[in-house]
């Protein structure tokens, strides 16, 4: 499988209170340590500050006839033309002069059974990431998104 090293944000979402969708937003500040400024998940948890999920799958999902919208959905951030779900927990991502650190794969939440009972099931293994925010500033809509590869990830991937 091609795995694209770039990718860019084609969605920012942040939520006022827990539970509910999230509203598209132009552009956001993410905090580092803390999370999306004016998200009510920010402060709540050091490791899992920010959400991602690949618009490509949201794509699939329409296609497959379900009901569903990003600001549902319940991610801060919506990426294409980058591999999301085939990314591993440590995985660093540069966008502009933000650096998140992936945390752990996300998980369909009983929440998205009110869009439509199927989703857990569907979703299982494609629900993007949680992200802690290692570098903060202001994320905007269309941002490229790029994979921070180490020196040690280079000569592990090269030897």
């Amino acid at each position: 499988m091609t795995h694209s090293l770039t990718g860019k944000i084609v969605g920012i979402y942040v939520g006022k209170q827990k539970g509910e969708g999230k509203t598209e937003v132009a552009f956001a500040e993410f905090v580092a340590g803390h999370g999306v400024r004016g998200d009510s998940h920010a402060g709540r948890d050091a490791r899992r500050q920010v959400s991602l999920f690949a618009q490509e799958t949201l794509n699939q999902l329409l296609a497959e006839g379900f009901a569903v919208t990003a600001s549902a959905l319940s991610a801060n951030l919506f990426t294409e033309g980058l591999s999301l779900d085939s990314l591993r927990p440590g995985t660093q991502l540069r966008i502009g002069d933000v650096v998140l650190e992936l945390i752990e794969a996300r998980k369909p939440c009983r929440n998205i059974t009110r869009i439509d009972n199927r989703l857990p099931k569907r979703l299982f293994g494609q629900c993007g990431h949680l992200a802690r925010i290692v570098e903060g500033g202001i994320v905007r809509s269309g941002d490229v998104i790029e994979i921070v590869v180490s020196e040690t990830q280079m000569k592990l991937e090269f030897v």
